[in-house]
């Protein structure tokens, strides 16, 4: 699911008017899924993506949003950007958090 996850992620944002400019990037012990600009903006997307009824944004917890926030800051990243994807046999659903991190 990961790198569905990621591919739809980057589609979806390209799509909004950012660039992604970066994936899988290494930061001290952690990686960044996305690295996108938004206008003027560097921003790290967390991307997290299931199947059937699970909320994708449920595994995004307290924890793994501070984590996420110390790698972007460290990265000299400005924002910090989840998307939740909910993949099924009928599709998928996009559920994006701008600066939600």
């Amino acid at each position: 699911m990961g790198r569905l996850g990621e591919d739809l992620a980057a589609w979806y944002l390209t799509g909004r008017g950012l660039r992604v400019i970066g994936r899988n990037i290494r930061v001290g012990s952690g990686e960044l899924d996305l690295l996108a600009i938004d206008g003027c903006a560097r921003t790290v997307v967390e991307v997290r993506a299931t199947t059937g009824s699970v909320d994708p944004l449920d595994a995004a917890d307290e924890r793994k949003r501070r984590r996420v926030r110390a790698l972007a800051r460290s990265a000299g990243c400005d924002r910090v950007d989840f998307i939740g994807i909910r993949v099924d046999p009928a599709g998928f659903d996009v559920h994006w958090l701008p600066g939600g991190g």
